[in-house]
């Protein structure tokens, strides 16, 4: 891309790099909205929808190994100046995700909680997507290949009803 054009649409570095989290956590938002619906009607076991949202969510991350990759790196950041990408897109994302998992459980969770449920669901997910040598070491293989792509997304699966304490 000519930088000339960059700078037509943004005005800074910033800005840009604002725009890419925003876009980011909107689609996140969008694929999780859309795979809601189908599978949460009245009378389907709620291990469908948690299968469905994140069978979803890790194959998002999974057909976009480059966002794992962004969302990690943001996470190591400690620049006060961007600042504004955890209040205005962070922030409202996870209280739809935290609504979600609340609509999801019979019991209201604690806020602490819910917190502490959506940072090790996004840790666990991030880390194993990152198909870093440590984890390709560790399990023999690229976690894009698809029998432990397979593998690692049925764990995942399986591991948000242990941590809700709602193991069906």
């Amino acid at each position: 891309v000519n930088i000339s054009s960059l700078h037509y649409h943004w005005e800074s570095k910033e800005t840009l790099y604002y725009a890419v989290f925003q876009n980011i956590y909107d689609r996140i938002l969008e694929v999780v909205r859309r795979s809601i619906p189908e599978h949460n009607h009245p009378g389907k076991p709620r291990m469908r929808t948690v299968e469905a949202v994140m069978g979803t969510l890790f194959d998002f991350f999974a057909d976009n190994p480059t966002i794992p990759k962004l969302l990690v790196r943001r996470l190591v950041e400690n620049d006060v100046g961007a600042a504004d990408i955890e209040r205005d897109i962070l922030l409202p994302a996870w209280k739809v995700f935290a609504g979600w998992t609340q609509a999801y459980e019979d019991r209201k969770p604690k806020q602490a909680d819910a917190q502490l449920f959506m940072l090790t669901v996004e840790a666990v997910v991030l880390f194993f997507l990152l198909d870093s040598r440590h984890f390709t070491t560790l399990l023999g293989r690229s976690v894009h290949q698809p029998a432990l792509r397979k593998r690692v997304r049925t764990y995942i699966i399986n591991l948000v009803p242990l941590l809700l304490g709602q193991e069906e």
